[in-house]
């Protein structure tokens, strides 16, 4: 069953709740495990922050959008802005043990899931996060 939930918000971090909550009940409703859900909730609240914070500079008045799907043994979240250009694929992996503030987001987003692709056209970035989704014991695998 293929299956899709798309949310838009404004960049205020008072709507990373929601995000997570909608993020939490598309994972449901699917019958995602618990283990899968919480890493994609946590992975997409780390990216959706980045947008705030880095994209749009704290500007809360900016536009988010948030796309859920399922295709296959995949689960895909598409985060879109039209923000400052930031490119989290290629940017280096901190060493989660090294002292300092902020920069783990990126470290969380890479560990969680498995395939993640960032896309930049006409002034829009794109952020697609994968999760392969686990097969039921004897079920044969899609693809």
């Amino acid at each position: 069953m293929d299956a899709a939930v798309e949310v838009r918000i404004a960049s205020d971090p008072r709507w990373l709740r929601f995000v997570r909550l909608v993020i939490r009940e598309f994972c449901r409703a699917l019958s995602v495990g618990e283990e899968v859900a919480d890493a994609v909730v946590v992975a997409v609240n780390e990216a959706v922050s980045n947008v705030m914070r880095h994209a749009y500079g704290g500007d809360t008045t900016q536009p988010i959008s948030i796309r859920c799907r399922r295709y296959g043994d995949m689960l895909e979240v598409a985060i879109c802005d039209h923000g400052k250009e930031a490119d989290l694929v290629s940017q280096p992996i901190q060493p989660p043990n090294e002292l300092r503030s902020g920069g783990r987001g990126l470290f969380l987003i890479r560990s969680l899931v498995d395939e993640y692709e960032f896309v930049r056209a006409d002034g829009r970035n794109r952020l697609h996060l994968r999760k392969r989704l686990p097969q039921p014991l004897g079920a044969p695998r899609e693809g």
